[in-house]
């Protein structure tokens, strides 16, 4: 099975988590749509987590079925409208406290592995090994993960990043911190 990746997660995770305050203010401002986008922003945590396998999309499923139900009444007279924002505004706290829950572990692991990186590519500027020259820029990313992996000094690094992440993952992380003014 391949490893989910890493990167990805935290990114996607990191996005939503950073749209919540809009949420937040369409309560505030008593935006008439803000059930609905209430609902899209937990179908979309949802998504996320469901792609990775994290079984805290349960939880996020039972946040929007709490919203979805509370339009169910059977009070003559109910206003299922109103209903439904109270139960929307009281699960916006647990709905972003869970994403942010999912996201902590898998933010600090990259943190980790981010800083091992910087550390991997600022030991291989200092050995003057690779030169980037007009290459691909993902040649070049590879290039200099392949002699990581190949230098004896740096190996021991590579292969905790490789315990820790996917092919993918390292190959993306390293191509957010090469700087290529380093390599000419």
């Amino acid at each position: 099975m391949m490893k989910k990746s890493q990167f990805i997660l935290v990114s996607q995770l990191k996005e939503k988590l950073l749209e919540f305050p809009k949420i937040v203010t369409f309560l505030e401002k008593k935006d008439p749509f803000f059930i609905e986008k209430t609902l899209s922003w937990l179908k979309s945590v949802e998504d996320i987590l469901s792609t990775n396998n994290i079984s805290q999309v349960s939880e996020m499923a039972g946040f929007r079925a709490k919203i979805l139900a509370a339009k169910i009444g059977d009070v003559r007279g109910f206003n299922s409208k109103k209903n439904q924002m109270k139960t929307a505004a009281n699960i916006l706290y647990d709905s972003q406290s869970t994403a942010l829950h999912v996201l902590i572990p898998h933010e600090n692991k990259m943190n980790e592995c981010r800083d091992i990186t910087k550390q991997l590519i600022a030991l291989t500027v200092q050995s003057q090994s690779l030169h980037y020259k007009d290459d691909n820029f993902e040649d070049f990313v590879k290039k200099v993960w392949l002699f990581i992996l190949s230098d004896n000094d740096l190996k021991l690094g590579g292969v905790k990043l490789k315990s820790m992440l996917s092919e993918m993952d390292i190959l993306m992380l390293m191509a957010d911190e090469i700087d290529l003014k380093d390599f000419s």
